[in-house]
C-alpha cells in the first residue's frame, strides 16, 4: 500500500477475511458498507514502445467491482503539451473475479505514456491488469 488519500492510514492487513487498518491514532476494522469509495491508481511514463512509436490499443484488466471504472491515458508524443484521453471500462460490475478492456481510441501514439485508472464503488479488487500496443509504421 502506497497512500491512502483523505485517510490517517499508513498499511493494512487482512485477517480471516476482514481488512484492518492502521495509523497514528490506532487500529481500525474496515468491515464495508454502502459508502462509496474513489480510488485511483496512476503509472509513471512508461516506454509502452521499446524504443519505438507504438499505438496502446487494450488494457484488459481481471476485476470485482461494485461500481464503475475508467482508464485516462496520457502521451507526451507532440512534444510541447501532454494530452489526455478517458475511456470507460467495457464491462459490468462484477461480484467475483472477472475480464473486461479498455478500449483506446485510434488517436494515441507515441513512446511514453501514462495510465491513470479511477474506480468509484463500494468495493473492488484488481487481480490483473496489462496494456497491449501495437508497432506503428512512422519513425521516431
Amino acid at each position: 500500500m502506497s497512500q491512502y488519500d483523505q485517510y490517517p492510514f499508513d498499511s493494512i492487513a487482512v485477517v480471516d477475511g476482514v481488512a484492518f487498518a492502521t495509523g497514528s491514532d490506532g487500529v481500525w476494522a474496515l468491515r464495508g458498507g454502502d459508502e462509496i469509495i474513489r480510488a485511483k491508481l496512476t503509472t509513471g511514463k512508461m516506454d509502452v514502445g521499446q524504443g519505438g512509436l507504438t499505438h496502446p490499443m487494450y488494457a484488459y484488466l481481471e476485476y470485482e467491482l461494485d461500481g464503475s471504472a475508467v482508464m485516462t491515458v496520457t502521451q507526451t508524443q507532440g512534444g510541447s503539451v501532454a494530452q489526455s484521453w478517458t475511456y470507460p471500462l467495457d464491462g459490468e460490475p462484477a461480484a467475483a473475479l472477472t475480464n473486461g478492456r479498455f478500449k483506446f481510441g485510434r488517436g494515441l501514439r507515441g513512446r511514453h505514456f501514462t495510465f491513470a485508472l479511477e474506480l468509484v464503488g463500494e468495493r473492488a479488487h484488481i487481480n490483473d491488469l496489462y496494456v497491449v500496443a501495437d508497432a506503428t509504421k512512422r519513425r521516431i
